[in-house]
């Protein structure tokens, strides 16, 4: 879990997608804060400190310092513009930081099999749906597959979760695997019923954020 970041907000007055442009070009990326039965607040943030939070402390979780308030909320939605270099807007959820949360966290598999058995590998599953608090929420999913043999596949139930964090995958869905080439992999059951990545739905925007995006 990363450590906590703290970043000041602007109120916004001016809606629109001028505004909005007018905002980016300022350094400012618009953003609205919603959740908890709260008002939605409309705000922009520092492009440059909230992508060095996202990009290199791989921030999920953050503080909001929201007209001298401090508000903590998960990073619910991130909007870039086409060629994925310039962030154009940003849902913020409320939370508190020991709720519970369903979120998605990448899969990342490290090393490589001692013994192929000609076999070549196959990863189903790149992201794991997991629920967990606030407050924990893991950067990846980390696996070492040296000893990954053929014919014997990861499965969610065998993978080494952080504490507090529970799948919501099915426990006999294949993560990873082995297969010879040309034998068709095997078919990753699906989530629980009902387990989508966000447990929560979020509040009705204002419309007026509809004209930024």
């Amino acid at each position: 879990m990363s450590d906590s970041v703290t970043l000041k907000t602007t109120p916004r007055t001016e809606s629109g997608s001028r505004a909005a442009i007018k905002l980016r070009k300022q350094g400012l990326v618009p953003a609205i804060v919603y959740g908890h039965k709260l008002a939605n607040a409309q705000v922009a943030v520092n492009a440059e400190e909230l992508d060095r939070a996202i990009r290199i402390q791989h921030v999920r979780v953050l503080d909001l310092d929201i007209n001298g308030k401090v508000e903590t909320v998960l990073i619910r939605e991130l909007q870039w513009d086409y060629l994925g270099k310039q962030m154009i807007h940003v849902d913020f959820e409320r939370k508190d930081r020991s709720e519970l949360v369903r979120v998605t966290v990448p899969v990342e598999l490290r090393n490589a099999p001692k013994q192929t058995g000609g076999g070549v590998l196959d990863q189903p599953l790149h992201a794991l749906h997991v629920e967990c608090p606030l407050g924990n929420i893991p950067e990846a999913i980390r696996i070492d597959i040296t000893n990954l043999t053929l014919g014997n596949p990861i499965h969610v139930r065998e993978l080494a979760l952080p504490e507090g964090v529970k799948a919501l995958e099915a426990a006999e869905a294949v993560v990873v695997q082995l297969k010879l080439p040309g034998i068709e992999p095997v078919a990753t059951a699906t989530t629980e019923p009902g387990a989508g990545p966000e447990v929560i739905k979020p509040e009705k925007k204002k419309a007026e954020d509809a004209d930024e995006k």
